[in-house]
């Protein structure tokens, strides 16, 4: 009787532990086929699941984005940046994966803001290698508290821009509440 219940009790965790499998994060591979579907011969649709995929992931998928960031190879037109010196350049993987960071922790900003954003492409890779262990919400503030200081440091000069610091005051305010919806 007593081997009999040994064995049963095996059996039942043996099947608990083959049903029963933990969750397991997305891996790298995963967020490299996302990378590769932002390529500019990828359909709207593929790239927009892409882009979801390596947002939703935040952080995790850092690595691997900022892994690209000198790809040459032509992104989806999604991607496009602005005119220079009138024509219009081809937008790179390298210039996704940075948008795609850039963009999770500074958001979208307009044009006559965006030299008080903090990160560029010659400083990602180390900026956020010193912080990789911070959560997202906490890079944000971070963010948005160097550049409403940026804005500041002009203050009493022709250089400053009133509209700029209330910008960016809203942006720390909306850092510190967690939105993210930028």
């Amino acid at each position: 009787m007593r081997q009999r219940t040994f064995i049963l009790s095996l059996a039942v965790c043996f099947i608990a532990c083959v049903s029963i499998r933990p969750q397991t994060p997305q891996t790298d591979e995963s967020y490299e086929a996302a990378i590769a579907a932002l390529a500019s011969n990828s359909d709207a649709q593929r790239v927009a699941k892409a882009i979801a995929t390596l947002e939703r992931a935040g952080t995790k998928a850092f690595p691997a984005l900022l892994a690209h960031l000198n790809d040459t190879t032509t992104a989806f037109e999604v991607f496009q940046r602005e005119v220079q010196d009138g024509n219009v350049p081809s937008p790179t993987m390298g210039d996704a994966c940075f948008d795609l960071v850039q963009g999770q922790i500074e958001g979208n900003w307009p044009k006559g803001l965006r030299q008080y954003y903090v990160l560029s492409r010659t400083n990602i890779v180390s900026w956020w290698y010193a912080r990789k262990e911070k959560p997202l919400k906490d890079l944000r503030i971070e963010a948005a508290l160097t550049s409403l200081s940026m804005a500041r440091r002009h203050r009493g000069t022709s250089r400053y821009d009133p509209g700029a610091v209330r910008f960016l005051q809203k942006h720390l305010r909306e850092a510190r509440a967690g939105r993210n919806d930028w």
